[in-house]
């Protein structure tokens, strides 16, 4: 009960503020007034293109990673940081240690793994607590593989909250079930035993504001450097690919798969380029397209189970090593392009078949 009403403050929240306030003032107040600003000094080309084009870093900039994504991403640090303050997280491992321990970890587990929706970073740096090295991999791969960061948790409430929220709703079935597959499949396949839980019960107590306000200083501190900078960069990089006709030609070797297998525009390569850099960017120009349903789903799925990004993949470098970070990273890509694949297919011929 606490949990969904902790979702529902988090996706109907961000979707009013969002709505209500933040657009308009990007798309009604500031972008013009940038638009108006740049065109004093740069005659329309290249290069006011690349400032407040379709991709233009000084709309895209401030609309996709301030207007669409920040507002998610501060509700949902909100609300954990209560269940974090009050002592209701080392319940949840109580609640969740049967049904965990079918996964190969143990339900003190569940606390690093609600961080990585978050951010995968301090999520597989909490998995030094773990009691044995088969359940810190585990956890560790659970993260990487289909637990969305709080980032790419707003691209998806972005994307899909206003389509249908039975379609979010999927997305995060989708999630659990290879969280589970994922986990069961490691517990067979690693060697080693799961520790019984250990965990001490704090007493339930009313939140300390003031300790919640520094805790969310810190963590959307963290956010604004962690990810707004490299989102920024990647926008600027999907402007240069854009604009100078780069994405053109490189769209043209993947777009067989893309259009194919994954049924989804020619156009949404460039979604795949930029999940390189961050998961969200991979959902996020998805946005500006006119997609059905179907290819929604197929989109939001391939970025789920897309590449951990590049923060996250240096991480899993340092703390296990180079190779076990490049083999997370080839599978997620096949776990990506197999799934989404698969969903466009059935959902292909289910459409035709029954129309």
């Amino acid at each position: 009960m606490v949990l969904l009403l902790s979702l529902g403050i988090v996706i109907g929240g961000g979707k009013a503020l969002r709505a209500l306030v933040l657009l308009p003032l990007v798309n009604n107040v500031i972008v013009p007034f940038l638009t108006k600003i740049v065109s004093y000094f740069v005659t329309e080309g290249i290069i006011f293109n690349l400032l407040v084009g379709e991709y233009g870093v000084l709309k895209i900039g401030i609309e996709w990673p301030f207007a669409l994504v920040m507002p998610y991403v501060f509700l949902f640090y909100f609300v954990f940081t209560i269940l974090e303050d009050s002592g209701y997280l080392p319940r949840i491992a109580v609640l969740a240690d049967a049904t965990l321990k079918r996964l190969g970890i143990q339900g003190g587990s569940i606390i690093p793994i609600l961080l990585g929706y978050g951010c995968a970073v301090p999520a597989i740096l909490g998995t030094r607590t773990a009691t044995t090295k088969k359940e810190r991999m585990i956890v560790t791969a659970l993260v990487s593989f289909a637990v969305p960061c709080a980032s790419q948790s707003a691209a998806f409430f972005a994307l899909l909250g206003d389509r249908s929220i039975w379609v979010l709703v999927l997305m995060y079935l989708i999630s659990f079930m290879v969280i589970a597959g994922v986990g069961i499949i490691l517990d067979r396949i690693l060697p080693g035993k799961t520790q019984p839980i250990l965990l001490e019960i704090p007493n339930l107590l009313p939140p300390d504001w003031s300790t919640i306000w520094n805790k969310m200083k810190i963590r959307m501190k963290h956010f604004l450097v962690e990810a707004e900078f490299p989102m920024f960069l990647g926008i600027l990089f999907a402007a240069v690919v854009v604009e100078t006709g780069i994405f053109s030609k490189a769209s043209v070797w993947i777009e067989p798969i893309v259009t194919g297998w994954l049924g989804l525009p020619a156009e949404s390569s460039l979604s795949l380029l930029l999940g390189i850099i961050r998961r969200e960017l991979a959902v996020l120009p998805l946005l500006e397209l006119n997609l059905s349903t179907l290819q929604l789903v197929v989109g939001a799925t391939m970025a789920l189970f897309y590449l951990p990004c590049i923060s996250v993949f240096g991480v899993l470098a340092k703390e296990f090593s180079f190779k076990f970070a490049v083999g997370i990273g080839i599978a997620t890509i096949v776990t990506a392009f197999v799934f989404a694949g698969i969903i466009n297919q059935i959902g292909s011929l289910l459409i035709l078949v029954f129309g």
